[in-house]
């Protein structure tokens, strides 16, 4: 798979990605807070695979989340000039045990509270993977019953190393 690389500024990416579903928000009653960056953060990235990896988290945050809930995407500075961005939700969280099966390929967990939204298991795998190919990592806090929070990391534009 290859990227398309271009300088994008993360605050308006992230509030493209949350109009994006605006509607599935409203439809399910659902209040979201966009907590960005206060400075103006540039990073290197594909503008559409980018977009692909914050629509599967914001939509999964949306389907695990009962009706009238919170989400929140935010983004934040790390140390090492690395851009921390995450969808934290009130949902149904996920069981320690299962953390680590999410980023697999066709792994749907199959407890009763989560077993009633369909998917293909693919989402995020694909997340995984194009976040890696941005030099990326991605990742899952979540406590069953109180939601979960995925987020994934990003190299700011500036301190890309450069192609050899």
């Amino acid at each position: 798979m290859e990227l398309r690389l271009e300088p994008l500024d993360l605050r308006t990416v992230l509030r493209e990605a949350a109009d994006s579903v605006r509607a599935q928000l409203e439809a399910r009653k659902h209040q979201l807070a966009i907590e960005p960056l206060r400075d103006r953060v540039v990073i290197q990235a594909d503008r559409g695979r980018l977009r692909q990896v914050l629509l599967n988290l914001l939509s999964n945050a949306i389907k695990f989340t009962p009706d009238g809930g919170r989400i929140a995407l935010s983004a934040r500075l790390e140390d090492a000039g690395r851009v921390h961005i995450a969808v934290s939700d009130s949902g149904i969280g996920i069981a320690p045990e299962d953390q680590g099966k999410l980023f697999q390929e066709f792994v749907q967990l199959d407890a009763s509270a989560s077993r009633r939204y369909e998917g293909t298991g693919l989402g995020l795998a694909l997340s995984k993977r194009l976040v890696e190919l941005h030099g990326g990592t991605i990742g899952v806090e979540s406590e069953l019953g109180k939601g979960s929070t995925f987020w994934f990391t990003l190299p700011q534009a500036d301190s890309r190393p450069e192609p050899a």
